[in-house]
């Protein structure tokens, strides 16, 4: 690829662009006035707002009832106070101007009278007990409406004042001298600063705008870049320069991705700006000013989304035929942008859990940390490494596929495309594998940890099964050859007996080496304290918890997976790829180092032994191993052990793939073959 070329085009798409006003109003304008225009707006609303239920009459009525005879008498004593309070939010507010109660007659139907605002609260009076005497109020109101909602906290918290002014005369009538709000003081001390608080609440939503903005700007680009070009006939133009195809995508993308980018820039330096300078005054509750290594920190956070979100822009406008058609397809990936950059907003999301492999919605809980000063750097960084593999893949995935057909019409197709069935495989292993994560992601983090343990092994691996069989079916995969069920050599036997237990005692290191980042929570070790107790036997504890992982999990991954991935990876590619995707599926964060080395060891032992038997026992042996070191009463990890136990838990692991290594006369026919069967390659 011609570097000179691709920035040649680059320039050229830029200066078209810097011509195009629907690119200059979203990508430039509209950056630069969004938030003071909000700031501003947010303000003025609030204090006129504020103004405006201060200064009102509120209309209330009464419901007659005899037996509570001392209920007006309560009532009137508190109108005369029912606006000492500023703001109808807030019952701890200074003094502030008194608002006005107007008395109307009780409505035949109080719901409709609230609807059309004829009235704001509706009192209604109940005999109090035969102890106290006090009669029970009773209001009606429309919380959704706003002055129905402030009438019924001025006029609540009136009532709570004489309550309580009523309560202290009668205990100085009895010669009770010490005042109530004596007898047990509070006092209250925020360690949240007020920066703090406000960076919560904007950290919340900044991802989602700044999503927003760049989706606003990067299509209109990536519309014009490729499907407006082949709606125009422009392309065909294009293509027949000395410019090749890659270098056109790769300048398309770049294109987009320099709208995206300075979108982002543009966004937190303004808010940068903006707060710094304090030339609007900040709504009420906001106050925060982000320093500008924050800003810098929060610009090259969204980098890679920015990359992410262009790829995915440009990969579907070169998919479409029409302007129109690549306007319809983005609303799909807008939707699930916004869906996953929203994220933030919900309440219990930390950074430290399993949102930190999700892309895009990592970066918004981290950049709501860092904006309430919370630098976790490992995880921050954790999250800025998955949103860029991702949007590298993406990029990647986007090249490959723009270049390798047609531009100008969808008619050509390669010949996988053709062949379909197992020749399409390797293309599509890796998104039904993304769609098994993301279902067992929400499956775990919503229903998961609320039922039996076994059943959880269960379902968990019965979803391993069916996507397995899906897959094969689908594609119609030859069984014995994707599922790698040929017979080992011999050997491989007392490999597994070798090299289980040096994989368990490595693993170990690598969980102790990782929690140093990332420390096992204290719930997780009671529940599986809990999940492990007297009431499960050992024979369903091994068949649960080591044999059915080790047939299922291994079909799924050292099978499937493995036999997707083989055909585009090379043999050190595939042992990463396929054993850190392992550790993916399980979910909580602390746990992928230690089951992505599992997972590099199983692969390994399938390629070396070229059978998928040894893995399955492998597995099987390592987690009945854990099952037994791990103590009912003690599951936390053992003594450190010393740095020769893991040397010669490495050779062990050496001397045991050594076992596994096919001889290549026989040994590794499939299973149920005859003496002249076929012998596999390594």
């Amino acid at each position: 690829m011609n570097r000179r070329t691709v920035t040649a085009l680059v320039i050229n798409d830029l200066r078209q662009l810097a011509r195009n006003p629907r690119v200059l109003v979203f990508a430039v304008a509209l950056p630069l006035v969004m938030w003071p225009l909000m700031w501003f707006l947010t303000s003025l609303t609030t204090e006129r707002r504020q103004e405006r239920l201060e200064s009102r009459t509120y209309l209330y009525a009464v419901a007659e009832n005899p037996a509570a005879t001392d209920g007006q008498a309560w009532l009137d004593r508190a109108l005369a106070r029912a606006g000492d309070d500023r703001s109808p939010g807030d019952p701890d507010t200074a003094d502030g101007p008194t608002v006005r109660f107007e008395r109307v007659e009780t409505p035949a139907d109080v719901p409709a009278a609230l609807d059309a605002e004829q009235l704001h609260v509706h009192v209604a009076w109940e005999s109090g007990t035969a102890e106290s005497g006090a009669p029970l109020a009773v209001f009606t109101y429309r919380a959704d409406l706003d002055a129905s909602g402030a009438a019924e906290g001025f006029l609540r918290r009136a009532l709570q004042r004489t309550r309580v002014e009523v309560r202290q005369q009668r205990l100085e009538a009895t010669g009770f001298d010490t005042k109530p709000e004596d007898l047990l003081p509070v006092e209250r001390i925020e360690t949240a600063s007020e920066e703090q608080t406000s960076g919560l609440l904007l950290g919340r939503v900044l991802t989602a705008i700044i999503v927003m903005m760049m989706l606003a700007g990067g299509s209109i680009v990536a519309t014009d870049a490729l499907a407006g070009e082949k709606e125009r006939g422009t392309l065909e133009t294009l293509l027949t320069t000395a410019a090749s195809r890659v270098e056109i995508v790769t300048a398309k993308n770049l294109s987009i991705l320099a709208v995206a980018f300075a979108t982002s820039v543009l966004n937190i330096a303004n808010i940068v700006v903006w707060m710094q300078l304090d030339l609007i005054a900040a709504p009420a509750g906001l106050k925060l000013v982000i320093p500008v290594g924050a800003g810098v920190l929060l610009l090259l956070l969204y980098a890679p989304a920015a990359v992410l979100l262009s790829s995915s822009l440009l990969l579907v406008s070169g998919r479409s035929k029409t302007y129109k058609e690549a306007q319809l397809l983005f609303a799909p990936v807008m939707l699930v942008a916004m869906a996953v950059a929203a994220i933030p907003v919900l309440p219990g999301v930390e950074l430290r859990s399993a949102i930190v492999l999700l892309p895009i919605a990592n970066l918004g809980v981290a950049a709501r940390e860092i904006l309430t000063g919370h630098y976790d750097w490992p995880l921050l960084a954790a999250a800025w490494a998955v949103t860029a593999g991702a949007a590298a893949l993406l990029a990647r995935a986007s090249l490959r596929t723009l270049s390798a057909e047609k531009l100008i019409t969808a008619s050509d197709t390669d010949a996988a495309d053709l062949a379909g069935g197992p020749a399409l495989f390797p293309r599509r292993v890796a998104r039904w594998f993304a769609v098994l994560w993301a279902l067992l992601l929400v499956w775990q983090l919503n229903v998961g940890g609320g039922i039996d343990s076994r059943l959880l092994i269960v379902i968990n691996m019965s979803i391993f099964g069916a996507a397995a069989w899906l897959m094969i079916a689908r594609y119609r995969l030859p069984v014995r050859e994707t599922l790698s069920l040929r017979n080992p050599p011999p050997a491989a036997w007392l490999g597994v007996l070798i090299g289980a237990p040096a994989g368990l005692v490595i693993a170990d290191g690598v969980v102790r080496l990782a929690s140093l980042a990332m420390p096992i929570p204290e719930e997780w070790i009671e529940a599986m304290a809990e999940a492990f107790g007297a009431d499960i036997p050992v024979w369903q504890m091994l068949v649960f918890f080591a044999i059915l992982p080790g047939i299922f999990e291994e079909i799924a991954f050292r099978g499937v997976l493995l036999h997707g991935l083989k055909s585009r990876l090379r043999p050190v590619q595939l042992v990463l790829v396929a054993g850190i995707a392992f550790g993916f599926f399980h979910v909580d964060l602390f746990r992928i180092p230690g089951t992505s080395l599992l997972g590099v060891l199983l692969v390994i032992a399938v390629l070396r032994s070229g059978s998928i038997y040894p893995a399955m026992a492998w597995h099987a042996l390592h987690n009945a191993l854990a099952l037994g070191s791990a103590r009912i009463e003690q599951i936390r990890l053992p003594d450190q052990p010393t740095w020769w136990h893991y040397v010669l838990a490495v050779l062990a692991i050496l001397v045991a793939f050594r076992l596994m290594r096919q001889n290549h006369q026989g040994a590794s026919r499939p299973a149920g073959s005859g003496p002249e069967g076929p012998v596999p390659g390594g």
